[in-house]
């Protein structure tokens, strides 16, 4: 049973027999514009070929049309000159190369981005403050997505470098300390937890003092940058210098 197609470049029509389909898996190249299709995906019609039909496969149109007083038909010459395929004796149009591979190749492609994006919006803050240049560019990611930007938590990187808590009468104290940010980008400033203890170490009070606390008027410590705070606190616990102790913690609640 052979098939018309209709080429879907130039719509000329060509019958194709089974042993040509077999022979390209289907395939087939326009002979008027060599345009390369499927023959059963345009196929416009079927019908039986009988056994003494050539297998020369020619279109069942010319683009020039007959004349009048004769009825329209195949011309010989036309037919072999805008046969099925470009030349006899080439061999059947092979058909376009398989997508897995590219589909595979575009999959990865897109989960590697995928986990870029991922692994940049937790770092963000990390990023910006590392590679300023960075800056906006994640400004505009996170107004897209709606995150904020903020200066990296680096507990790491704080050191206390001196302190002193100092009673000055009717349970008002001062406490006195140096903070330092050692890493060489800027860090978000942290809370300070004063401990004060009895003299086995046993502790007898705790307060978290917040950066609002500490008198800071940023929300960040640039890099290498030392900050000297005095806080004034106010405490009815009885503490006697010298049989008494404290510890303070920087850390980020």
């Amino acid at each position: 049973m052979s098939i018309i197609t209709q080429c879907p470049q130039c719509a000329t029509q060509f019958r194709a027999s089974p042993q040509q389909l077999r022979a390209s898996q289907g395939w087939v190249r326009c002979g008027h514009c060599d345009e390369v299709f499927d023959a059963a995906v345009q196929a416009v019609s079927q019908r039986a070929v009988p056994p003494s039909e050539p297998e020369v496969v020619a279109p069942l149109r010319v683009e020039s049309p007959a004349p009048q007083d004769e009825p329209a038909g195949f011309d010989t010459a036309a037919g072999q000159s805008n046969t099925l395929f470009a030349e006899p004796a080439a061999a059947p149009a092979a058909p376009p190369p398989g997508w897995s591979r590219q589909l595979w190749r575009v999959a990865a492609v897109l989960l590697a981005l995928g986990l870029v994006a991922q692994w940049a919006a937790h770092e963000k803050n990390m990023l910006a403050a590392r590679a300023p240049a960075l800056r906006p560019i994640l400004s505009s990611l996170c107004e897209a997505t709606a995150c904020v930007l903020k200066p990296p938590q680096m507990p790491e990187f704080l050191q206390i470098e001196s302190s002193a808590y100092d009673p000055l009468g009717e349970g008002i104290y001062r406490l006195s300390l140096t903070l330092r940010n050692t890493a060489a980008w800027p860090i978000a400033f942290p809370a300070i937890e004063l401990t004060v203890t009895d003299a086995s170490e046993q502790a007898l009070a705790r307060r978290i003092l917040l950066p609002i606390d500490l008198g800071a008027r940023v929300e960040q410590m640039d890099a290498h940058s030392a900050h000297e705070l005095k806080i004034y606190l106010l405490s009815k616990l009885p503490i006697e210098p010298g049989l008494s102790g404290y510890r303070l913690t920087a850390f980020y609640p």
